[in-house]
């Protein structure tokens, strides 16, 4: 056997075997992301004072287990002039859960820096900023007459983000 067959050889092996462990992700990440989002109550306008937030789950199960999955954690913004936000709390670049900075009105990711504009769910700045969908996914929500928020539905996945916006 040549040298350089043999190379090649393991070049391809290498290669083989480097991908191997993430074929079976595919169907891992399409499962995660496949709730089945319904209406339901998340709080009501007097819960939340101007340029706060509330980290809550949706959908919510009932099951502890189930419910403390990051996938199922959102960000109920109401910023300074009055208006509710929801995004999704996973970050776009490695899916370490982000929060609201009231005192920047921005979204932050403790992990790598990015940093999201509160009122349209873009990254700004960041590696999350430079990816193909750089905006967070967005909660349709709904407020009554009696002031109660509702989640009801999400535009985008969760963890890869919304395209358009």
């Amino acid at each position: 056997m040549k040298r350089r067959d043999f190379v090649k050889g393991i070049v391809l092996a290498s290669g083989i075997v480097g991908i191997t462990p993430f074929i079976p992700a595919g169907k891992f990440l399409v499962t995660t992301f496949s709730f089945k989002y319904v209406r339901q109550k998340i709080a009501n306008v007097n819960d939340i004072p101007p340029n706060n937030r509330l980290l809550f789950t949706y959908p919510k199960t009932g099951d502890i287990e189930q419910d403390s999955d990051p996938f199922r954690k959102f960000l109920l913004i109401r910023l300074p002039n009055g208006e509710f936000k929801a995004y999704s709390a996973v970050c776009l670049h490695l899916w370490c859960i982000i929060d609201y900075k009231p005192d920047k009105v921005d979204i932050e990711c403790p992990c790598h820096g990015s940093t999201y504009n509160a009122q349209t769910g873009v990254a700004f700045k960041g590696p999350a900023s430079k990816q193909f969908n750089k905006t967070l996914p967005e909660v349709k929500l709904e407020i009554d007459d009696n002031g109660d928020i509702y989640a009801n539905g999400v535009i985008g996945v969760i963890g890869y983000g919304r395209e358009g916006a």
